[in-house]
């Protein structure tokens, strides 16, 4: 900061030197927690929107965001510094003011993020002190709260002792560590012949394929098996195609179910995947991001039955704990198989690594070494606020949905879709056209584009089988409350208002009736 003879202040901290001191960098907390907080009461106050966009399909089309990031482009290095007021005001405005907003309660695309900020400011003290998390020696207090992390969501899944896990950025890199552990674990079981197969349903992640490349196998090995009318895999065409790749002389790697599909919220059936894949050998992974934390609810743990079985689990805290992005686990039934798959050598530059099971060395537990401390983020507000303030908040996610999907049904010429029952947080709805031949899809889409331009929710589309482009509503917010959803259906009466006004309906014949069933596209 520069004062009024043009010098400048000691409690700057922009400048040439890197090491700031007390005053500078209490001044550099001050300057971006003002900002943050006032970031965060924009968001309560409804100064931020959902979503700056209305419809996030066609980025090429996003023209706020293309001008946001040209006016923030910079080609060249920076040779000199510039005031930190003035960074924290491109960073928390051209640089926040579009896209789509996750922390704000009315996101509902996807599955939000809810970003508590107790989790943040865990983040900022594990950054700010910079512990190594490779090897235990290095900071072994922090191995140890991390420790605690994994050991409690091991317990929220169901499993029991010997079971263990490692912290990852996201699920995707949970899905690839799942796969790398399965390879390993039938080559060691069946070192010799066959080519190694994967079954994933037709509603599995995309980010099962792109594991299974990054882990060697050609796509060729990667069977997509279709699902049942209620969206879950088809356990008879799985096992019907494990028979036939057998006849083959190939060899059933893993099957990776699914805890809570993106569309639709459906589980697959893991107390026939877990008996059938135990009985041949098999490694059962369940892909559980969005519906894994669940499993801490009463109605979580009746859809989830049988998930402790698996052999692996992935779950997302920065879905069903509302942690910030990038707070995700692969949890194993057996800890062992993480060594397997992942152990490592001793260096010569490296601290000694340790031969305890209860002194855990994440390096050989992972495909990282250098890594920074995780644990802190979920042991923070899982420590300040205790377990049942989390099983209340996805209770009342699970309440807030089956009353949105009730009274969205009420709404004329909307058709709540539900093969399943409600017990993730997602509901799916479509109107239906008022005549024969029209654009379905392009109707839906216009509805969905119209309800986010009032910027109170964010919603998206997505396709289901059976019903084409649906509006997809995930309600996974603890911000997120009845005053919202009641809002969301307001701004839906008022799409449908709209879109009728824009139609032109002389002459056309009186709308269909709901479908019933499911039929496949």
């Amino acid at each position: 900061m520069v004062d009024q003879l043009g010098t400048r202040s000691d409690d700057e901290p922009s400048g040439p030197d890197l090491n700031l001191s007390a005053a500078q960098s209490r001044r550099l907390i001050e300057l971006a927690s003002a900002h943050v907080l006032g970031f965060r009461e924009g968001l309560a106050s409804g100064v931020h929107p959902a979503s700056y966009v209305d419809d996030s399909l066609d980025p090429a089309a996003y023209e706020d965001g293309i001008r946001a990031a040209k006016e923030l482009r910079e080609d060249v290095v920076p040779t000199n510094g510039t005031s930190v007021e003035v960074l924290l005001g491109e960073i928390f405005g051209p640089a926040m003011a579009n896209g789509t907003m996750h922390p704000h309660p009315g996101f509902m695309a996807h599955v939000p993020s809810g970003g508590l900020f107790q989790s943040a400011v865990a983040d900022f003290v594990a950054r700010s002190v910079n512990r190594f998390a490779g090897v235990w020696i290095a900071a072994p207090g922090f191995q140890q709260i991390e420790r605690n992390v994994i050991r409690w969501f091991c317990s929220m899944l169901g499993y029991g002792e010997g079971s263990f896990g490692y912290l990852t950025t996201g699920g995707s890199i949970a899905n690839f560590m799942a796969v790398v552990c399965a390879r390993e674990h039938d080559e060691r079981a069946r070192p010799a012949g066959g080519e190694p197969v994967l079954y994933v349903s037709a509603e599995g992640h995309f980010s099962i394929t792109k594991a299974a490349r990054m882990a060697g196998f050609p796509a060729s090995a990667v069977r997509v098996i279709p699902t049942t009318p209620a969206y879950a895999m088809d356990t008879d065409a799985l096992i019907a195609h494990i028979e036939a790749d057998r006849a083959l002389g190939h060899r059933p790697t893993c099957v990776i179910a699914t805890a809570g599909t993106t569309n639709s919220g459906a589980v697959d059936n893991l107390p026939l995947l877990a008996e059938y894949c135990r009985a041949h050998d098999i490694w059962l992974h369940v892909d559980a991001c969005f519906g894994g934390f669940f499993h801490i609810t009463e109605r979580g743990r009746a859809a989830l039955a049988g998930i402790e079985n698996a052999d692996s689990i992935a779950v997302d805290g920065h879905k069903s704990l509302f942690l910030p992005h990038g707070n995700s686990a692969l949890l194993v039934r057996d800890q062992r198989r993480l060594g397997d798959a992942f152990r490592v050598s001793d260096a010569a530059y490296l601290p000694g690594l340790t031969t305890d099971d209860e002194l855990v060395d994440f390096c050989g537990l992972g495909p990282e070494l250098s890594r920074e401390v995780r644990g802190v983020t979920a042991w923070l507000p899982l420590k300040m606020h205790g377990i049942h303030a989390f099983e209340r908040a996805l209770d009342t996610a699970m309440d807030l949905a089956a009353d949105f999907s009730a009274r969205a049904a009420r709404l004329p010429g909307i058709e709540v879709i539900q093969p399943h029952p409600l017990v993730l947080p997602v509901v799916n709805f479509r109107l239906l056209p008022e005549h024969e031949g029209a654009d379905e899809a392009r109707l839906n889409a216009r509805l969905c584009a119209l309800i986010c331009s009032r910027k109170n929710a964010y919603l998206a589309t997505t396709q289901l089988p059976g019903y084409g482009v649906v509006v997809r509503v995930c309600i996974l917010h603890p911000r997120t409350d009845a005053a919202v959803v009641g809002q969301l259906l307001d701004d839906i009466t008022w799409a449908l208002n709209r879109l009728r006004a824009e139609s032109d309906t002389v002459g056309r014949s009186p709308r269909r009736a709901p479908r019933s069933g499911h039929r496949r596209c």
